[in-house]
């Protein structure tokens, strides 16, 4: 596999301290040859540290480095207008999630890139922990038979969420409910820097093609982990033969259910290899009465934590289609998708918890919104990429 030339866009910003490390981990796949931020003091400090030249223009990043992929970390609503221009510029994509904050944005985005033959990956990394790999064996193998509902409350919800309850139901969604309230809370900043004042707590529910159904409970400060909460979440998926609670896997045996069908709970076991001096996850396996079920980690050679190998898979799924010219493993329409489903629900409770079906034909007003805000806040229309990519965006 040739070596990339990889910058990233957005330094100290969200998923950049993510990124980097593990960018630097992948050496026999990428050069780390830059990093951009329009704050000069996050740019130097960065590149510093990484051994990359800091810049704090994206015209001058591009005027002066020859980039085979970028890795977008700014905040989300500057996603379209940086990716649109990497995409004129004929640089191939990593962008964090989501893959922008409207379908028209996001349309954008996947039409720039399209139209300039480069890949466009989303930095999408829950369903790629090594547990929910493993989980996703679990169910391929019929462990708990056809999956019926999935729940998930106090976990990371939003986007993220929609895109775990969408590859547990295994279909397409037809159509969402959404209730939504908003509460004050004393002024905090979370362990991301970003400024609250109120809880925007919501509740989805999510019917899918193949009869399956989602709940999700989820709110800006438990995704900040803020004031106590989330501490405990809820993730359970129910299926016709079994249940998913945690990790803990649920099989009744045959002689038991007739007689109370209670469900006996194993637990998978790690196995671990040391790289470099990492504990480094080598397996995730399951025994059963009857069968055994095993994810092997594909990136079990290189030093890598277990928190990041989610992010190393991102960086090797964009490479890989880069240098074998393929789709990478998620991608645009599975991100478009998963943005539509969070829009949809938050129309839902704008709506007076109307249940809204899917696709999504026309702009929301969730996403009306969201341009008009945009217009107020930095003084030009979010379709203004040129605008857009000299704008500073501060992380609330």
């Amino acid at each position: 596999m040739s070596k990339l030339n990889i910058a990233l866009v957005g330094a100290g910003r969200r998923g950049s301290g993510a990124h980097l490390p593990v960018i630097v981990k992948l050496k026999d796949i990428y050069n780390l040859v830059a990093v951009c931020d329009i704050d000069e003091e996050a740019a130097t400090r960065y590149a510093k540290q990484y051994g990359a030249t800091p810049y704090t223009n994206v015209r001058d990043l591009i005027a002066h480095e020859d980039l085979d992929v970028v890795d977008i970390t700014v905040p989300g609503v500057a996603h379209h207008a940086v990716a649109c221009f990497m995409a004129d510029a004929g640089v191939h994509i990593l962008c964090e999630t989501p893959i922008a904050v409207t379908l028209p944005t996001t349309d954008l985005m996947i039409e720039r890139a399209k139209a300039n033959n480069v890949k466009l990956e989303i930095a999408e990394n829950y369903y790629r922990a090594p547990r929910e790999r493993f989980l996703s064996k679990v169910i391929e193998a019929d462990v708990i038979g056809e999956v019926a509902r999935i729940y998930r409350i106090f976990y990371e919800g939003g986007y993220h969420g929609m895109s775990m309850l969408r590859l547990r139901a295994g279909g397409e969604p037809t159509s969402a409910l959404g209730i939504t309230q908003t509460t004050p809370v004393i002024p905090i900043i979370d362990r991301m820097k970003r400024h609250h004042t109120s809880e925007r707590w919501s509740l989805g529910f999510i019917e899918f093609d193949n009869n399956a159904t989602a709940l999700m409970v989820y709110s800006n400060v438990i995704h900040a982990r803020s004031l106590g909460r989330g501490q405990t979440g809820i993730s359970q998926i129910d299926g016709s033969k079994g249940t998913i609670v945690g990790e803990d896997i649920y099989v009744t045996p045959a002689d038991e259910l007739e007689s109370g069908a209670k469900g006996i709970a194993y637990r998978p076991t790690r196995t671990t290899i040391d790289v470099d001096g990492v504990d480094v996850i080598e397996n995730i396996s399951l025994e059963l009465p009857d069968q055994t079920v095993t994810w092997e980690n594909p990136l079990k050679n290189y030093p890598l934590s277990e928190g990041q190998i989610a992010v190393a898979d991102e960086l090797l799924s964009i490479a890989t289609a880069v240098l074998n010219d393929t789709e990478p493993e998620y991608g645009a329409a599975l991100a478009r998708q998963d943005q539509e489903m969070n829009i949809a629900m938050s129309e839902s409770g704008n709506r007076s918890k109307e249940t809204i079906t899917f696709p999504l034909t026309a702009l929301t007003e969730t996403e009306r919104g969201t341009h008009e805000s945009y217009q107020q806040q930095h003084g030009h229309p979010i379709e203004d990429v040129e605008a857009g990519i000299d704008t500073f965006f501060p992380r609330r």
